[in-house]
C-alpha cells in the first residue's frame, strides 16, 4: 500500500508538471477555454456556450518510450545491458501545441528501480483482477477523487505485467480511463499519449469513447488541429455520429483560423446523429450572418429553432445541450430580424425563448429594445417591467436602467426619465471611482480576487471603500468572462502545483527510506487538524460566517438596530481581537 501512494505522488507529479506547461502554451487563445464559446450575430455579437463543458485540453502523438535497463549487479558489466544515454527531452513548441508524452519511461524507470530494491508488487496480473481494479477506480472518478484513480491507472498500466493484457477488453478500458482522466485533470498530453493507443486495432466501445474524449478536449484547446491529426487516420472508420463530432472539431478550428468557406464545407458534413448538430448548424448560421448572407443564416437557425423543421435524431443524440443551443438560435433569429427592421418577428422570436431559460433575461432586454425602435413604448414598458419582475441578477441590469429612462423620456415623462437618470448616476460613479481606485492599488486587487475566490464577502477582506460599492466591484469581476477563463487556469496551475509539491515531498520520503531502510521516522503527536494553523483556519472561517450573518441581520432590521444585535456586534470585535492575538502569537512562536 506505501509503495502505491508513493507512485501516485511521483505519477501525480510527472502529469501534472506536463500539464502546467500545456496551460502556458494556451494563454492566447482569443475564445477562451470554453469550448462553447461562439459569437452571436448582429446586435450584441454575445458568445454562446454550446459544447460540452468540465474537459480538459490534450496533445500530439507520440511512440511509447522504450523502458531503461534495469540496474543491477551484474548488469553494468555487459556492455549491451548498459544504460544508455536518455535523450533529451525536446522543449514543446507553443505554435504546434502540447506533445504527446505519457512519460512511460520514468514510470517504468521508477518500477525498474523498486524491482531493484525488492520493493516492487510481484503478485501476477489477470483479468479478474483488473476487472476489480477497475470498479474501485471508476468508484474513486465518481467520487471526485480523480488524482488518486489517475495513481492506480499509471501504476498497473506501466507495469510490464500490463503488457499481456493491454489488447483485452479490461486492459482497454484501465488505458482509456487513464488517459480520459489526465485529460480532465489537465494532463493534456500524457491524456493524448493515452487515448491514441486506442485508436489503432479493433473497433470497440473504447476506440469509440477515445474518439470522443479526442473531440472534446481538441474543442477545449486551443490547438485543436493536433487532435484533428490524432483523429484523421480513424476517421473513415468511425461511426457516422462520430465522424460528424470530427467535421465539427475541424469545423471549429477552421472558423478560428478565420476560414469561413473552409468551415461551412466542414460543419455541413455534420448529420443530425452527431451530438453536435444543433452547434454545427448554429454555428454555420453565425457564418452566414458575417458574411452579409441574412437570408442563409435565418434558415440555419430555424432548422434548430422550429422544432418543426428540427430532424428527430438531433434531439435523440443532442442532450441537453441541444435545447441550450436551440434558444440562442432563437435570439439569433430575433437580431437578424432586429437588422432588417423587422420588429414584430424579433418580438416573436424573443418571445420562443422559454422562461426557464438562462437566455430569458437576454430575450427580454432586446425584445424591449426593438419596441422601443419601433415607437412601441407602451410594449416596451411592459417587457422591462417583466424584466425587473424575473428577479434574476443578469449582466443586462444597467442596460436596462437607463433605457427605462429612455422610454420614459419617449413618453414625454420627464420628471420620471430625470430621476431615473439620477438614481443611476448616483448608483454608478462611486462603483466607477472605487474600481478605478482599487485598479491603482495591487495588494486590494489581490485581497479582492482572493475574496471571490474563496466565496467571501469581498467587503470583509481588508479593503478600503464603502462595504456596497467593493461587494458591486464584486460582482461586476464575477460576470467578466475573461475573469472567468483566468480564474479557471489559474485554479489549474494551482491544483497542479499542489500535486507537485506533494510528489516532491513523496520523494524526499521514499529516498530518505530507500537510503536508510531500517530507520524510524517520527509521526505527528495528533491528528494534522490539530495543529494551530488549521485550528486558525477554522477560526477564521466560522469569524466570516459570523461577519456575515450579522450583517444580514442588520439589513433586515433597515437600520433600527436591537439591543442584542449591539451586543453581538461588541462579541464579535472582541471575538476578532482575540483571534488576531492568536496569529500574531503564532508566528512569534513559529521557528
Amino acid at each position: 500500500m506505501g509503495r502505491r501512494l508513493t507512485s501516485a505522488g511521483l505519477v501525480i507529479g510527472l502529469a501534472l508538471s506536463f500539464a502546467s506547461g500545456a496551460l502556458a502554451q494556451d494563454e492566447d487563445n482569443p475564445y477562451g477555454t470554453d469550448a462553447g464559446d461562439t459569437k452571436k450575430p448582429a446586435k450584441a455579437d454575445k458568445k454562446g456556450k454550446a459544447d460540452k463543458k468540465g474537459k480538459a485540453d490534450t496533445a500530439k502523438p507520440a511512440e511509447e518510450p522504450t523502458p531503461p535497463p534495469a540496474e543491477g549487479p551484474g548488469v553494468s558489466e555487459q556492455p549491451k545491458a548498459a544504460p544508455a544515454a536518455k535523450p533529451a527531452r525536446a522543449k514543446p513548441d507553443a505554435g504546434k501545441g502540447p506533445q504527446a508524452d505519457t512519460r512511460s519511461a520514468e514510470m517504468r524507470a521508477y518500477q525498474t528501480a523498486m524491482k531493484d530494491r525488492r520493493l516492487a508488487a510481484t503478485a501476477p496480473i489477470s483479468r479478474q483482477r483488473l476487472k476489480d481494479e477497475l470498479v474501485g477506480i471508476e468508484e474513486k472518478l465518481d467520487a471526485g477523487r480523480r488524482d488518486e484513480a489517475i495513481a492506480q491507472l499509471v501504476y498497473v498500466v506501466e507495469a510490464e505485467r500490463f503488457d499481456a493484457f493491454k489488447e483485452t477488453d479490461e486492459g482497454r478500458a484501465c488505458i482509456f480511463w487513464l488517459g480520459d482522466s489526465l485529460g480532465r485533470a489537465g494532463a493534456h498530453g500524457p491524456a493524448r499519449g493515452y487515448l491514441e493507443r486506442l485508436l489503432t486495432g479493433k473497433v470497440d466501445i473504447w476506440f469509440r469513447r477515445a474518439i470522443r474524449s479526442l473531440v472534446d478536449f481538441g474543442l477545449e484547446s486551443d490547438h485543436p488541429e493536433v487532435f484533428l491529426k490524432a483523429l484523421e487516420p480513424v476517421a473513415s472508420k468511425a461511426p457516422e455520429e462520430q465522424q460528424g463530432d470530427i467535421a465539427y472539431l475541424d469545423g471549429r478550428a477552421k472558423e478560428r483560423k478565420k476560414r469561413p468557406v473552409a468551415a461551412l464545407q466542414s460543419l455541413t458534413k455534420v448529420t443530425p446523429r452527431s451530438r453536435f448538430w444543433a452547434q454545427a448548424t448554429y454555428l454555420a448560421g453565425l457564418i452566414e450572418v458575417e458574411r452579409g448572407q441574412l437570408k442563409k443564416g435565418e434558415n440555419l437557425f430555424c432548422k434548430v429553432a422550429d422544432p418543426k423543421a428540427t430532424p428527430k435524431q438531433a434531439l435523440l443524440f443532442g442532450g441537453s445541450d441541444f435545447f441550450r443551443v436551440r434558444d440562442l438560435a432563437r435570439l439569433a433569429l430575433g437580431r437578424v430580424a432586429h437588422e432588417q427592421y423587422r420588429f414584430d418577428d424579433s418580438r416573436y422570436y424573443y418571445y420562443l425563448v422559454p422562461a426557464d431559460s438562462d437566455a430569458l433575461p437576454e430575450a427580454l432586454y432586446e425584445s424591449a429594445t426593438g419596441r422601443y425602435e419601433a415607437k412601441d413604448y407602451e410594449g416596451a414598458r411592459e417587457l422591462l417591467d417583466e424584466l425587473r419582475k424575473t428577479g434574476v441578477d443578469h449582466p443586462y441590469e444597467d442596460e436596462a436602467w437607463i433605457l427605462d429612462a429612455y422610454v420614459d423620456l419617449a413618453a414625454c415623462k420627464f420628471p420620471a426619465a430625470d430621476k431615473k437618470l439620477s438614481q443611476f448616476l448616483k448608483r454608478y460613479e462611486p462603483v466607477r471611482d472605487t474600481a478605478r481606485a482599487l485598479s491603482k492599488d495591487k495588494l486590494a486587487v489581490r485581497k479582492l480576487v482572493e475574496a471571490i475566490e474563496s466565496g467571501s464577502d469581498p467587503a470583509a477582506a481588508g479593503v478600503t471603500g464603502d462595504a456596497r460599492r467593493i461587494r458591486a466591484v464584486a460582482a461586476l469581476l464575477r460576470l467578466d468572462p475573461a475573469y472567468g477563463r483566468s480564474s479557471r487556469r489559474l485554479a489549474q496551475l494551482e491544483h497542479q502545483q499542489s500535486g507537485l509539491r506533494g510528489a516532491l515531498g513523496e520523494l524526499d520520503d521514499t529516498r530518505q527510506v530507500l537510503a536508510k531502510p531500517g530507520e524510524l521516522k517520527a509521526q505527528a503527536a495528533g491528528p494534522i487538524g490539530d495543529s494551530a494553523d488549521a485550528k486558525l483556519s477554522r477560526i477564521d472561517q466560522q469569524l466570516e460566517e459570523v461577519r456575515r450573518l450579522v450583517r444580514e441581520a442588520k439589513e433586515t432590521s433597515k437600520g433600527k438596530a436591537s439591543a442584542e444585535l449591539k451586543a453581538l456586534e461588541k462579541s464579535l470585535e472582541e471575538l476578532e481581537k482575540r483571534a488576531k492575538d492568536a496569529h500574531a502569537a503564532t508566528q512569534e512562536a513559529a521557528p
